[in-house]
């Protein structure tokens, strides 16, 4: 018998579909903002970074990690305004 990893969500090929059409729209952004010689802000590590249309690469600060206040739990309803 074959171990077979089972898939939680009914909606996987859709949840996948949508992941491959975002990573495709980041890189298309990438590229034209380049192109427009805009500069691009990423997050990696836990560092905030600027690259230029020219390639550079600068950094600009770190991040910290934050504590949440607010302990949820599954089934609370939120109230927002």
């Amino acid at each position: 018998m074959s171990a077979k990893k089972p898939v939680f969500s009914k909606d996987h090929k859709q949840t996948k579909s949508l992941v491959e059409a975002g990573e495709k729209a980041a890189s298309m952004a990438i590229r034209h903002s380049k192109y427009l010689g805009l500069t691009i802000m990423y997050i990696e590590n836990g560092a905030i970074y600027e690259e230029r249309a020219d390639g550079t690469v600068k950094f600009k600060k770190n991040m910290q990690k934050m504590e949440g206040s607010i302990e949820l739990t599954k089934g609370m309803v939120l109230h927002a305004k």
